[in-house]
């Protein structure tokens, strides 16, 4: 560690008496010494620094012990009122605080209470950034006990620390930004882990070169492309420099760099496009050229657009789904309906989805590659089930991850109520508005079986809103499963048992699917290969009421608990409002999910 030392509270130390004799057990009211830093952690070698209100150092024969477990490797004179030591704290010394004795011509000197030697402390890598900088600070712990969540760091005024990810115990990184307004220097760290606070004296050199850029235009509309101009000052912009924006610590990735053209290292232009869900309010710009980092505070705001209805699409859904438990075989249910009217992102997200499933590449950056990018949930190569009619199979399920951090879709009103209407029955739907997002949207609080009629095709019918979507009828909006269905044998509860080299049979109430719906089962659990992967034994059986999954098939999954599942679904026509170029798809459930245990 490398401190600079300013003044604490002096503290009256005995001193020199007018005859000269030993001044160790005598003091002066004009006489006082300090020792700095106050504090350090074990197994760590700092630079201290004593000063005193009275020359007492000559350039020869002085002396600094600090108590066993504390090595003073060196001690300086700088002037009769100032010293400097270089001091290593043991590993195993004692914890607490200890004086610090001084030995020279002038006489023996005692600064009480000196240094407090404590259990834990860290360092800083990097330990200096510049005035308008943005860095990545690693704070690296020794005896630490850091938690996620919980620890927080700190570097003082006009150095904001936008985030804390705590990796282990004992480090984690720092994401710091430096004020224009910083005063330059040396500053103490602190990080504050529950209850425990750990200060590294001095540990951060805020440089007094500074860096700066601005941003223009200073305000942009949902929805808008626009040309922007990045002016810098003692910055280092090149072909690799990254935009990103921020909104109160978080990035948003609502705004889209189309193009990008750097002049010199102070000056670039480009072209960008903000979604028309972009969030609303002021954005930070993080400009990133290698190590360097650049962050331009309220660099630009982003304001509200009008929507056009010409866009807009319709979500709905009408599903049912039932448990079985295991313990009493007893069946849960549960019906959900709803309808939300939104725009589709635009630019779509995430804007660069895998290009191919197949290449081991990872396409897109996001650090997920083929079918371990959610972007390739659906293709067929990433092994989305059986393929129709009666067959069966076993697949690895892949994680799902990459998805981009994508805003919410804008969502517009069509009323208090809007209405799935069929020759069986009428639903109404009653509008919500969430209070965090003000998202819109419909649905029925109080739905149940008796809603849900089989064999059906909804239309959807509008109230209308003078602000919103007028009133209409959109035909065909909304199936509904042919009919319903129930397994009989076994019963998937109860700790049910089956031995994976035996054919295992069950059977079901047919559900009338084929040839316009689906019947689809399946039997997940760990795989047998590859070690360690989820996955399951999937089938798509004629809807005749009984089907095998053979030893074949059980034997690639693992021994242990595991979960069945059965679902009849159906896919509607793409619709959409008759003054909108946008449609889209419904689909529609009802599903059952037990359990069971293979041996």
């Amino acid at each position: 560690m490398r401190f600079v030392f300013a003044a604490l509270p002096l503290l009256l130390l005995a001193a020199c008496d007018s005859t000269g004799g030993d001044t160790s057990s005598t003091q002066t009211p004009d006489q006082a010494l300090t020792f700095w830093p106050p504090e350090a952690g074990r197994g760590t070698t700092f630079d201290a620094k004593i000063t005193s209100s009275n020359s007492i150092f000559d350039f020869q024969g002085n002396d600094l012990d600090l108590g066993g477990g504390v090595t003073v490797n060196s001690f300086t004179v700088l002037d009769g009122w100032t010293a400097t030591a270089n001091v290593t704290v043991d590993p195993a010394a004692t914890l607490g605080k200890r004086d610090a004795h001084i030995n020279s011509r002038s006489g023996d000197f005692t600064i009480n209470g000196a240094l407090d030697v404590v259990d834990d402390s860290f360092t800083l890598a990097p330990s200096s950034a510049k005035i308008g900088e943005h860095v990545q600070v690693e704070i690296i712990g020794q005896n630490t006990e850091w938690v996620s969540g919980k620890t927080w760091a700190g570097f003082g005024d006009a150095v904001e620390v936008n985030a804390v990810d705590v990796l282990s115990e004992t480090y984690m990184l720092a994401d710091v930004t430096i004020s224009p307004e910083a005063i330059p220097g040396l500053r103490d760290v602190y990080v504050e882990n529950g209850t425990d606070l750990t200060t590294e004296y001095d540990a951060f050199l805020v440089d007094r070169v500074g860096i700066s850029a601005s941003f223009d235009p200073p305000e942009i509309s949902q929805g808008q492309t626009f040309t922007f101009t990045i002016r810098g000052k003692d910055t280092h912009f090149d072909g690799t420099t990254d935009i990103r924006f921020f909104q109160y610590g978080d990035e948003k990735q609502d705004i889209v760099v189309d193009s990008l053209t750097v002049i010199d290292s102070e000056n670039m232009y480009g072209q960008m496009t903000a979604s028309n869900a972009a969030e609303l309010g002021t954005r930070d710009v993080l400009l990133t050229t290698g190590t360097e980092g650049v962050f331009i505070e309220d660099g630009t705001n982003v304001v509200d657009a009008e929507i056009d209805l010409g866009d807009v699409g319709i979500s709905r859904w009408f599903y049912v789904s039932r448990g079985i438990d295991n313990a009493t075989g007893a069946i849960s249910e549960y019906v959900s309906v709803g309808v939300i009217f939104y725009l589709p992102l635009d630019p779509p997200c995430p804007p660069d989805p895998e290009a191919s499933c197949t290449d081991g590449v990872d396409n897109d950056a996001d650090d997920y590659t083929d079918c371990y990018d959610s972007d390739c949930s659906q293709d067929p190569a990433c092994a989305g089930g059986p393929m129709p009619y009666d067959s069966n199979g076993v697949w690895q399920t892949y994680s799902t991850g990459g998805s981009a951090d994508c805003p919410a879709n804008e969502t517009v009103s069509a009323g208090d109520y809007v209405w799935l209407e069929s020759e069986c029955n009428v639903v109404t739907l009653d509008k919500h508005v969430d209070g965090a997002s003000g998202m819109i949207y419909y649905t029925k609080d109080d739905v149940s079986l008796s809603d849900y009629c089989f064999d059906q095709m909804y239309a959807l019918h509008t109230q209308g809103d003078p602000d919103g979507i007028p009133e209409e009828i959109v035909e065909d909006a909304q199936p509904t499963v042919p009919a319903d269905f129930h397994m009989i044998e076994p019963g998937w509860w109860g700790n049910f048992t089956h031995n994976r080299a035996e054919d295992l049979t069950y059977t079901w109430s047919p559900a009338e699917t084929y040839p316009d719906a689906m019947f689809g089962t399946q039997i997940s659990g760990q795989l047998v290969a590859p070690e360690g992967a989820s996955g399951y034994a999937g089938s798509l059986p004629w809807d005749d009421g009984e089907h095998t999954y053979t030893p074949a098939e059980l034997s690639q999954l693992k021994e242990g608990p595991a979960s069945f599942g059965a679902s009849s679904s159906i896919e509607g026509p793409p619709v959409g409002f008759s003054f909108s170029t946008v449609q889209t798809k419904s689909k529609s459930s009802v599903s059952v999910g037990g359990s069971l245990v293979l041996e």
